[in-house]
């Protein structure tokens, strides 16, 4: 059994040449492509594998009666009203959307994500404490619990239990002693909050009556699918036995496995962007087109060179070499073929890893800390390189020496037949993904030509929520910044300014119960605030009626609503219109229609709107259009 060692494998590489090297390049780009495609496949498939009995975990859902939309937010007294009401049909937990706060430590200020949750929610999710007790900590009002990571970012080296920092929330500053610390989250979980404070603290004395307030997602843990079930018909009876006015008959509820809620996207107020399964299911195929192609690409290649090793063959079995020896050689080189490739894919995969990371948005060190990538390169190196040399290497092995020493052997039609068999398998998986390739053009196309019913280009947008928890003084800050800005733009770079509660593509987090006033009928309406700028700056046409003005008081009580919302109300024109939000007493004239827009993905219908006036609602962006070429 000599000559087994990497000397085969350069005399092999002498004797194939460019094309022995292009075939091994080839392999490491299909190693590369599909290593990078099955990293982000198995991150997303992993998300929240780590909760204990998940199995046996829920989220409840919202769904609005009147449009259909579903959402992880739900009322905040919801899951107070479930434990008292059922305190025996499982564990339930609140917990509301991570948002920006502004703390203040020894004069220094930083902003964190903050979750305000139930004590309940360590019975439930797996927070793995490492100083404090998860069954007290947050009992008491003006406590929190910061993670490791977090806990450096605020305290630095000092020793964060029983720090006290001040936090900036609707109600004023409120000071919080540090009564825990966590370990960091895994990367893989959709439940990241840098901190989390006590109920208490953070909601309002009445907030048991606050059945208008939404944002709260609620976590419930049951034995088994039949008390799963039982529970999710009595949260359906809540809200018509308390007194709930504003939302009395407009939800239903329903109760959705942990397991898979990842892959909603359908459902909205999502601690982190879902990720649709027929996406993942479509990259694992092309995953495999991949790996197909680039194994079959090197198997036909080493086929190609196997006349080549004809002769080397009969002159070894004149030589005395056996059958088995022949094979084994044939074996070994070819998987030292298929192993060099892993070399080269290495390279790539760590060069392009950080690139792919951001653009595929995965919270992941590295693809090589992953096991199910090393089980993947060392199957395609195990395929490869004994597909490709095992046919071969049998059927020199039991030619005739002395035919092919003398090129008299016959051709070995099933060889023939398998390299052909290779060759269209290898075709009709690459018109398959030159199909796939071009239906996904026309899809870009489409999505960037599309009339999305306002000018996109040269319109850029400056988040301001983070400049104040404190509304009111947001509120100022924001007219200070625009002020700013305004004396800066006198070279004409910057051609026109609005605030705004929200921008298309960035998620809508007001719908109002609005009624028609004439038959009392009841919609669900989409809500956002704007300026008396925001129409012309978008350059949103209006259909009807008028816009905001700066100086006309009576109507900044006033709304403009879209084309969507006219139809649905059935009216002809919008003259002496009024409609009524929260409730029956509150009417409010109708001033004007904008053209729709689209605020989401353009596989969703055009919502109902109305734009409310910029003083009744709280700015979270600036937005701004450049001039061309200045962006």
């Amino acid at each position: 059994m000599r000559g087994l060692g990497f000397k085969s494998l350069l005399q092999s590489f002498r004797r194939d040449g460019f094309l022995g090297l292009l075939n091994i390049f080839g392999l490491s780009i299909g190693i590369t492509m599909s290593v990078l495609v099955v990293w982000y496949i198995q991150y997303n498939v992993s998300f929240d594998t780590h909760h204990p009995e998940r199995e046996n975990i829920y989220r409840l859902v919202s769904k609005d009666i009147n449009d259909g939309n579903l959402s992880f937010g739900n009322l905040l007294p919801m899951a107070e009203a479930i434990r008292t009401d059922y305190p025996r049909e499982g564990i339930v937990a609140g917990m509301s959307l991570p948002r920006n706060y502004q703390v203040t430590f020894n004069h220094s200020e930083l902003n964190i994500k903050a979750s305000v949750v139930d004590t309940e929610i360590f019975e439930i999710l797996d927070f793995q404490l490492q100083a404090g007790s998860s069954a007290s900590v947050l009992t008491e009002p003006n406590n929190a619990i910061v993670t490791n990571s977090c806990a450096k970012k605020l305290f630095g080296s000092e020793n964060p239990f029983g720090q006290v920092f001040s936090l900036k929330s609707f109600e004023g500053e409120i000071l919080f002693t540090v009564k825990g610390v966590m370990k960091d989250y895994p990367s893989n979980s959709e439940f990241k909050p840098e901190v989390l404070l006590s109920w208490q603290s953070m909601n309002p004395h009445d907030w048991r009556e606050k059945w208008w307030w939404g944002g709260t997602c609620i976590f419930v843990k049951v034995v088994n699918t039949e008390q799963k079930s039982n529970l999710e018909q009595k949260i359906n009876t809540i809200l018509d036995r308390h007194n709930a006015p504003y939302v009395k008959g407009r939800y239903e509820y329903q109760l959705l496995p942990l397991k898979g809620s990842h892959f909603r996207t359908d459902i909205d107020n999502a601690f982190s962007p879902a990720i649709s399964s027929r996406l993942l299911w479509t990259l694992g195929i092309v995953a495999l087109f991949i790996i197909g192609i680039a194994c079959i690409n090197f198997i036909s290649l080493a086929f190609s060179q196997s006349e080549k090793n004809a002769k080397e063959a009969g002159i070894r079995k004149v030589s005395g070499a056996s059958q088995n020896d022949l094979t084994i050689r044939f074996l070994t080189t070819t998987l030292q073929k298929a192993l060099f490739a892993v070399l080269p894919a290495t390279v790539f995969i760590t060069f392009l890893s950080e690139p792919f990371k951001n653009l595929a948005q995965i919270d992941s060190t590295s693809p090589f800390n992953n096991p199910m990538i090393w089980f993947l390169i060392v199957g395609m190196i195990l395929l490869t390189g004994l597909l490709s040399g095992f046919y071969p290497a049998v059927s020199l092995a039991k030619s005739n020496p002395v035919e092919v020493l003398y090129n008299k052997q016959n051709k070995n039609t099933s060889m023939r037949f398998f390299r052909n068999t290779l060759v269209v398998i290898q075709l009709v998986i690459a018109n398959i993904l030159i199909i796939a390739s071009f239906f996904i053009f026309k899809q870009i196309t489409f999505m960037k030509n599309h009339d999305l019913g306002f000018n996109k280009e040269g319109l850029i947008a400056l988040e301001v929520s983070d400049l104040d928890s404190d509304w009111e003084k947001r509120i100022q800050k924001v007219k200070v910044l625009e002020q700013e800005i305004m004396k800066h733009s006198a070279s004409g770079d910057i051609m026109g300014m609005c605030e705004t509660e929200a921008i298309p593509g960035s998620g809508f987090k007001n719908a109002f119960t609005v009624y028609e006033p004439n038959n009392w009928d009841s919609f669900s309406a989409t809500s956002v605030g704007i300026d008396e700028n925001y129409s012309s700056l978008f350059e949103i046409p209006l259909a009807e009626g008028k816009n905001f003005g700066r100086d006309i008081s009576s109507e900044k009580d006033a709304v403009l609503i879209n084309e969507t919302f006219k139809r649905q109300l059935n009216w002809n024109s919008i003259e002496d219109k009024h409609l009524t939000l929260f409730n029956k007493n509150y009417k409010i004239p109708v001033i004007g229609v904008l053209k729709d827009v689209h605020i989401n993905s353009l596989n969703q219908a055009i919502p109902p709107m109305i734009y409310r006036y910029k003083e009744n609602a709280y700015p979270e962006y600036l937005v701004f259009r450049i001039k061309k070429g200045k962006e």
